[in-house]
């Protein structure tokens, strides 16, 4: 397995684990996310972007998960800590090649970028239900931070 910056080359591959992902995400919540594509620019401008990036996992030169990180900074409230930090927008490991390390070996990498580019930590969201990710990111150091809540009135 290689792990790399994904180039504008990968973005056939990436998108069709976007929508991988897209229906993963659309299972465990379908009352608000759909399958989909994912938008092409936004591929390109996260790859071509100096505060962002793909980070690939490849085997025999196939792109087979991926995690979209970018740089950024808390909101400017009054009570918060002003920090830079890393986000994790997206990751997806293809579902023949899960639980082989690919996942870990991705967060590694996404530590390495955040501690490279100085920042304070790494931050994530996931679903409450995709307990396998959940568990992965524990086994990886992630701790539970907020929650968010929903009351739906319909």
């Amino acid at each position: 397995m290689k792990i790399k910056i994904a180039t504008v080359n990968e973005i056939p591959e990436i998108e069709c684990l976007y929508q991988e992902l897209f229906i993963e995400m659309s299972t465990l919540q379908p009352k608000y996310i759909k399958p989909a594509k994912q938008d092409v620019t936004f591929i390109r401008n996260t790859i071509n972007h100096k505060d962002s990036d793909i980070i690939i996992a490849a085997i025999d030169n196939q792109t087979v998960g991926f995690l979209l990180i970018q740089e950024t900074t808390t909101p400017s409230y009054s009570c918060i800590v002003e920090h830079q930090y890393a986000f994790i927008v997206d990751i997806i490991v293809g579902s023949h090649y899960q639980n082989q390390g690919i996942g870990s070996a991705l967060l590694s990498e996404a530590k390495k970028w955040a501690k490279n580019r100085q920042l304070d930590y790494v931050e994530l969201n996931v679903l409450s239900g995709n307990i396998g990710a959940i568990a992965l990111y524990e086994k990886q150091g992630f701790q539970d931070m907020s929650h968010i809540m929903r009351l739906e009135l319909a």
